[in-house]
């Protein structure tokens, strides 16, 4: 018996459909929908169909984000309270200040639907190298050159920062293991750092592999 189902092709449509009409948020829920749903019954050839509207949708927003700040990264320079305040942009999350805060306001832009960039970098290392890090489902963190200005990171830097990170995270996985647990490690990644094209082309890479080989299973 075979363990997929039908892929939900209205869901699919009705998510394309409002990223056609530039609702991105919309689009993103509808997708991580159907992909949440679709891994709870294996059902990975639906997963793999929803993959490029979640990808699509995310880097939309993400872009956005960019285009919004305009070369400015704002720094967040309070503790995040009951009133605080996220505006779209790019956000440089740095000490005092770590990882949770970077996620608190990633959560937050996204319930706001707001489209913000959010990055956390750690204090340099001895060698000098500039950690950074993601905090979501699980921690992805690695090393990167730190920016040629230390104390006022352009958005290139802060661009090839986040790339880097979604890099690090898709090299985490052992590609050695069963191929659904490759599929859930890869599904963590995507929830931690959610902006990231290659990330969720390898998630979709791999349910495809994931699917057929329940089909050879049957």
């Amino acid at each position: 018996m075979s363990h997929a189902m039908k892929t939900p092709s209205r869901q699919i449509e009705s998510a394309k459909k409002a990223f056609e009409k530039k609702l991105w948020f919309e689009a993103e829920r509808s997708a991580l929908q159907i992909v949440e749903h679709a891994r709870g019954v294996f059902d990975f050839d639906s997963m793999a169909a929803a993959l490029p509207i979640l990808r699509d949708a995310r880097m939309a927003r993400f872009e956005e984000a960019f285009q919004i700040a305009d070369g400015t990264i704002r720094e967040l320079e309070e503790p995040i309270e009951e009133d605080f305040k996220v505006t779209p942009g790019c956000w440089l999350v740095q000490p005092p200040f770590v990882g949770a805060d970077a996620r608190n306001i990633r959560s937050m832009a996204i319930e706001q639907e707001l489209p913000v960039a959010v990055l956390c970098r750690e204090p340099l290392t001895q060698l000098g190298f500039q950690p950074v890090v993601s905090i979501g489902r699980i921690t992805i963190r690695t090393k990167v050159d730190p920016p040629e200005n230390p104390s006022n990171p352009d958005l290139e830097w802060f661009k090839y920062a986040l790339d880097e990170l979604g890099e690090a995270a898709i090299e985490s996985i052992d590609t050695g293991t069963d191929v659904v647990k490759q599929v859930d490690a890869l599904l963590d990644c995507i929830a931690t750092i959610p902006e990231h094209a290659r990330l969720h082309d390898a998630l979709e890479e791999t349910c495809r592999l994931a699917a057929d080989a329940m089909r050879n299973q049957d």
